[in-house]
């Protein structure tokens, strides 16, 4: 191997603390240090493509007590996901260049990366737990220390939600290594070792246990109480790591480690969890229509859109796994570029209603630009990236799920009926009396390239979508078998 897959972790951690000790100078090394993660994940993914199955790149350190090792793995579809993650903390590294923030503020947003990474990575489930939990405490300090005026409250939400699905994984995790343990007299926590089947009449709550745990970070109604507040007070660039890829973590853990160590049972509960996603879809964007909050707005149409990546999962077919791994994709660019340009909107204007605003288009052509096209992404227009991650989703849910799928295909009609009239709004109707559109001046360079960037992604995916679903096809067929 050319590079190790502990770099891919290590290098965003000691980005973490070169910026904590590198005061005014930290922004400096956050960018360095994000270009390099960058650099090693094309390294690793791009040279040494992983085709075949589903641990193909493999490390594996010394054993510990109780059958804990130190084992990463890697396939198309953690590579991917981790070359998302170093992307979009690279992008909001250089969307936060010119915010006056503390050193803090740098150094959590690559140990974020660094925590994220090792969960796309682990392939023993004791460091998956542990990584898993590690990606709480810097979002917690993003939220509550460079937040809105509520931040405390929603970065308290935010804690105390995910960390309960946390402990319910966990028991879960406990229960089925012990009862491995006890069938076989061996203790590993190996996720390539451990059989589902030593449970016996437990099998069931230990699956829901995971389920649970994995739903509430997705966030899966009824459990996504803790999202919007999270969203809506949350720093722009925190909006954009929580939504491009923290929420990815859940249906991640569900491809990863409930759906192959549960085959059956994830069959039988299929009309639950299926009800579940495409009630999300409907139920995220009907209260996005009510929103005020352009924030608020994004962060509930975040629900729905995971609603249809977790159809595509759920469905089992080549087509439907696809659709969905892709639309974790679309979901972290579309919606990481709106988040961005409602923070430019706040740091001219301090507001974020759509009644504060209006006529903008004129006053700010290139946002308007700019935010009109990742509006049309996100409701899956044909020709962007978003229209082809939904089609082959609700494709691979009517073969398992057709009337589910049936109901996703409402929520492609709402997402319209939300994202569209708040455009209108912001950017073409008519300023009202107080409006605080003259205090908008329209992006800078540096913020036109970073846009320029997303939304070169989008219509690349749109127009061109073959080379990135064959890039997750390998890992995917292997889970369909």
């Amino acid at each position: 191997m050319i590079l190790p897959l502990t770099t891919l972790w290590i290098v965003p951690l000691i980005g973490a603390a070169v910026c904590s000790m590198m005061g005014s100078r930290s922004k400096h090394a956050a960018l360095i240090f994000s270009a390099a993660f960058l650099a090693a994940v094309g390294i690793i993914g791009l040279l040494q493509r992983p085709t075949e199955g589903l641990l193909v790149i493999n490390e594996i350190g010394p054993a510990w007590a109780y059958g804990i090792s130190y084992r990463l793995s890697a396939d198309s579809l953690s590579i991917g996901l981790i070359g998302l993650t170093a992307f979009l903390n690279l992008i909001c590294v250089i969307a936060s260049w010119e915010l006056e923030v503390s050193a803090g503020y740098w150094a959590c947003f690559m140990a974020l990366s660094a925590a994220l990474t090792g969960v796309f990575l682990a392939r023993d489930l004791f460091f998956f737990y542990i990584f898993w939990e590690a990606t709480l405490v810097p979002m917690f300090f993003i939220i509550g220390l460079w937040g809105s005026s509520n931040r405390l409250h929603a970065a308290v939400k935010f804690f105390l939600f995910t960390f309960l699905g946390s402990v319910l994984m966990l028991l879960a995790l406990l229960a089925l290594v012990s009862a491995h343990h006890r069938a076989t007299g061996v203790w590993t926590w190996d996720l390539a070792v451990l059989d589902a089947g030593t449970l016996g009449s437990a099998a069931p709550l230990v699956f829901w246990g995971l389920v649970l745990g994995f739903a509430v970070k997705i966030p899966m109604v009824p459990l996504h109480t803790w999202l919007p507040d999270a969203h809506t007070e949350a720093p722009a660039a925190g909006s954009v790591m929580l939504a491009g890829v923290m929420l990815k973590m859940g249906v991640y853990g569900l491809l990863r480690v409930a759906l192959p160590l549960f085959p059956i049972l994830s069959w039988d509960a299929l009309p639950i969890l299926g009800g579940l996603a495409a009630f999300s879809t409907i139920y995220g964007a009907l209260c996005a229509m009510a929103q005020t909050d352009l924030k608020r707005m994004i962060a509930y149409s975040s629900i729905a859109h995971l609603g249809f990546c977790l159809l595509g999962v759920l469905s089992r077919t080549s087509q439907g796994l696809t659709g969905g791994a892709l639309q974790l994709v679309n979901h972290g660019l579309t919606t990481g570029a709106l988040f961005l340009m409602v923070g430019f909107l706040y740091e001219r204007s301090h507001k974020r209603g759509l009644s504060d605003f209006g006529d903008l288009a004129s006053r700010a052509p290139y946002l308007a630009f700019f935010f009109g096209f990742s509006t049309l992404a996100s409701i899956g227009l044909p020709g962007l990236n978003g229209f082809v991650g939904e089609f082959l989703s609700l494709s691979g849910a009517l073969s398992a799920l057709p009337v589910l799928a049936f109901a996703g295909m409402f929520g492609v009609t709402l997402a319209a009926a939300y994202a569209l009239p708040a455009f209108q709004a912001v950017f073409w109707a008519p300023a009202g009396s107080g409006s605080v559109s003259a205090k908008v001046t329209d992006l800078n360079y540096r913020e036109r390239a970073v846009l320029w960037t997303l939304s070169g992604l989008m219509l690349w995916i749109g127009l061109a979508p073959r080379p990135w679903l064959a890039w997750f096809e390998p890992a995917l067929r292997g889970l369909v078998r």
